[in-house]
């Protein structure tokens, strides 16, 4: 590790403790980035060091995602953190080989917030563990619906899809196959248990009929109609462990919920 990279991850351990909050290390950020753009001898600044630095903090702070349950204060904190960093001033990244050719750049600029979800999707190979796979989903989930990084395209929902290389064949893999998508679904079950993602869900699957998952588009009524349908198969399933089965029961309700609520608020 750097000294970037030890700043970086000692400052998240201590956020993810409760020993500063979210605003302290934003404005820590706010101000270690400005001072990594310096000229170099020719006055020209260096602009690479402040990607040196935001390439590793996302790397890091998508591991940090994956160790916390849904809506643990370590996991609070991490999305407070994003989105206070998203609230800060612009800053202005000069790039150029000249001071006549500058041409400036925001460092916190959309195209590179929208790249933070390359972050996420690097880390995802790496992690198998059930627990770990639903305290990703729940993270991506928070940031997806706040509007700060769109992951969707990395959700579990396009697991549980009977279309998808993942789901598999329950009569040909009649043990690990109710694991696999028991696993599956309750990571895609973090886009639905709460009342605010599952709007969100919604409201993006109103937009368009259907998609095609290989272009990473994952919202459509198609889709909605299909996850509906899954949550409900399982909850009823006796192949599937109850945990499972107990998850799916609650996706399915809440999915319920949420169209009778949307079908109150257009009759009003």
């Amino acid at each position: 590790d750097d000294d970037n990279d030890l700043w970086i991850k000692q400052r998240l351990e201590a956020l993810v403790n409760q020993q500063i909050t979210p605003q302290q290390l934003a404005l820590d950020m706010d101000r270690r980035i400005t001072a990594l753009v310096r000229p170099n001898r020719d006055d020209v600044p260096e602009p690479h060091h402040v990607r040196y630095f935001i390439g590793p903090f996302f790397q890091a702070l998508t591991k940090c995602c994956s160790g916390f349950p849904p809506y643990h204060p370590g996991q609070n904190n991490l999305i407070a953190l994003i989105k206070t960093l998203n609230e800060l001033p612009r800053h202005i990244v000069p790039e150029g080989l000249s001071p006549a050719e500058i041409e400036e750049e925001p460092w916190k600029a959309t195209n590179i917030w929208q790249a933070c979800a390359e972050a996420f999707d690097f880390e995802y190979a790496y992690i198998w563990a059930p627990y770990r796979i639903r305290s990703y989903d729940s993270a991506m989930a928070r940031l997806t619906c706040a509007g700060l990084i769109n992951c969707a395209f990395l959700s579990s929902l396009r697991y549980i899809l009977p279309t998808d290389d993942e789901y598999p064949d329950l009569t040909t893999r009649p043990i690990d196959g109710p694991n696999k998508i028991g696993n599956n679904l309750v990571g895609a079950a973090q886009w639905i248990l709460g009342p605010e993602e599952c709007r969100y869900a919604y409201t993006e699957c109103q937009k368009v009929e259907r998609v095609d998952v290989r272009q990473r588009k994952l919202w459509s009524r198609e889709h909605w109609a299909e996850w509906k349908r899954q949550f409900a198969f399982v909850a009823g399933d006796e192949r599937f462990a109850q945990k499972y089965r107990s998850v799916a029961a609650q996706a399915h309700h809440q999915m319920i919920t949420c169209e009778r609520e949307e079908e109150l608020r257009q009759d009003v």
